[in-house]
């Protein structure tokens, strides 16, 4: 087993993460594995707020690595946290799909390096994502430094058992270095963006293949069509929404 890190609660209002974390923090205690050590709540003023960013200076954690020590309290808590990561052989990241929508379990990494594509076939996930690249994220500046390192999302909406069951036994699995399954990976996605207010109601669920064009859901009466053939990773749940804040789906490229 590599020396891993594994954290939850970098965005306060995806819960999900956590739960995960610290079921395995707890699944951990009196196995006698050595090398592996979780941290449930890295942002735990955020968590206890239930909100995406840092209580105290409004700021996205996870644009902010590696850190600022002289900076508001978001810039020096990412910089411990990148101290305490990088000293790991690979680090895994929590997350969920957002309080709005749910998504199927995936890996989120950059895949143009071979030492996170080995990390993936290591979780055994099914799907493997190449990511979009928005700078200052851990996993990125990780990765960056030569570090193997992922974000995994799963559920959403607060959590979803299903969703986190699978995610849960895969880490369990990978901690006991148990053989992985075979990956699908992607080499791209794009998020399909609300262009006006309304109320939708989705049609599919995450995981299906679309095709161009086929129907993702309504705005009010309107039709949202996918603008590419792909697997759905995500869509937003049924309810109001407000441009320009929300996405519609997130579509993994075929």
């Amino acid at each position: 087993m590599t020396n891993t890190l594994m954290i939850g609660g970098v965005h306060g209002d995806e819960i999900g993460g956590v739960m995960v974390a610290r079921e395995l923090k707890g699944w951990l205690r009196g196995k006698g594995i050595d090398g592996v050590d979780i941290i449930p709540e890295v942002n735990l003023q955020a968590i206890e707020n239930r909100e995406r960013e840092h209580p105290t200076d409004g700021k996205d954690l996870n644009r902010l690595f590696p850190g600022d020590p002289d900076g508001t309290v978001s810039d020096r808590l990412a910089y411990d946290i990148f101290q305490k990561a990088k000293s790991y052989d690979c680090v895994i990241d929590l997350h969920t799909y957002g309080v709005g929508g749910r998504c199927i379990p995936y890996m989120l990494t950059d895949l143009k390096k071979d030492y996170n594509v080995e990390l993936c076939k290591q979780v055994g996930l099914d799907h493997a994502v190449q990511t979009g690249g928005t700078g200052k994220q851990l996993f990125l500046e990780l990765s960056d430094i030569g570090i193997p390192s992922m974000i995994i999302e799963a559920g959403g909406a607060g959590w979803l058992r299903g969703e986190l069951e699978t995610v849960t036994k895969a880490l369990k699995n990978f901690i006991e270095g148990e053989p992985s399954a075979d990956v699908r990976s992607f080499d791209s996605y794009r998020w399909v963006p609300l262009e006006e207010a309304g109320h939708y109601i989705p049609k599919i669920l995450p995981g299906t293949e679309v095709k161009e064009g086929d129907v993702l859901g309504y705005l009010d009466d309107v039709p949202i069509k996918s603008p590419t053939d792909g697997l759905v990773l995500g869509i937003k749940m049924a309810g109001p929404c407000e441009p320009p804040e929300e996405n519609i789906a997130s579509i993994a490229e075929i």
